[in-house]
């Protein structure tokens, strides 16, 4: 039978179709090789079959036409495996950050310490203030104690002046009282002294004498009677040391401290008609 030129190109579109498919498996087992010799150190040995010519379809004379077959529907080849990524050192996970962290908890610190210090201020301004408090109240009692004292060192000195000038008055008035007497006896001493002198005739008034008697605690006198001043008359002198001698006992105090200074006796006398 004799083939026509579609029969012909039928044959070649076949035999194209086959070769492809072919030359698509030797890719895949390719690929397939590829990526195991890649995982294992060792690839296994591949063996390739090389075609030097592409059969040609045997002609004969006469070509019994076949019945066509329709070709096979290939299963579609598998998906060609990723290559594996390149294994790269996985690097150190990061430590967590605890950076805030300390930074809170720094500041925690410092707030604490903040506070402690300004608690510590505030106890040492306190005690402080109780110290002064102390010292203040501590200061104004000593003043008012110092101030009791002075008031009643005051009122000592000024009781004690009191007492003194008391004392002074009484002793003043002691001496006033004992001149006084003192006086008085004298007095009555010289009273007695000039009714006990006989004065000559021809003496003239307003003559004076100072004597100095010593008196005996009995009234006595101890001769000899001691001129002081003269009256400028002998016979006035002469005649009044009779009359202090003629007035034995001389009047004295009963009183023994008042007697006692009479002792020695100062008088003055005087003439008078």
């Amino acid at each position: 039978m004799t083939r026509t030129p579609v029969d012909v190109d039928k044959g070649v579109r076949l035999w194209a179709w086959l070769l492809a498919l072919v030359v698509h498996a030797l890719f895949i087992g390719v690929l397939v090789f590829g990526v195991s010799w890649q995982r294992h150190p060792e690839p296994a040995p591949m063996v390739a079959e090389l075609w030097a010519d592409i059969p040609k379809p045997a002609t004969t004379d006469k070509i019994t036409p076949a019945v066509p077959v329709p070709p096979e529907t290939p299963a579609p080849p598998p998906p060609p495996k990723p290559e594996p990524a390149p294994v790269t050192p996985t690097p150190p996970e990061p430590a967590p950050k605890i950076a805030p962290r300390v930074k809170s908890h720094e500041a925690e610190i410092a707030l604490k310490e903040k506070k402690e210090k300004e608690a510590q201020e505030a106890k040492r301004q306190e005690i402080q203030r109780q110290r002064d408090k102390m010292l203040l109240d501590q200061l104004r009692q000593e003043r008012l104690e110092a101030l009791k004292e002075q008031r009643q060192d005051q009122k000592l000195r000024v009781d004690a002046e009191i007492r003194r000038r008391q004392a002074e008055q009484v002793a003043q008035n002691a001496q006033a009282a004992q001149a006084a007497a003192v006086d008085r006896y004298k007095l009555a001493i010289i009273n007695k002294i000039r009714a006990n002198t006989e004065v000559p005739e021809g003496v003239a008034n307003g003559l004076a004498l100072e004597v100095d008697v010593t008196i005996l605690p009995d009234g006595g006198v101890l001769e000899p009677v001691r001129v002081i001043k003269s009256s400028g008359d002998s016979r006035y002198d002469q005649a009044v040391i009779r009359g202090i001698l003629r007035s034995q006992p001389l009047p004295l105090p009963a009183d023994v401290a008042l007697r006692r200074l009479f002792r020695l006796t100062h008088l003055q006398i005087h003439h008078e008609n």
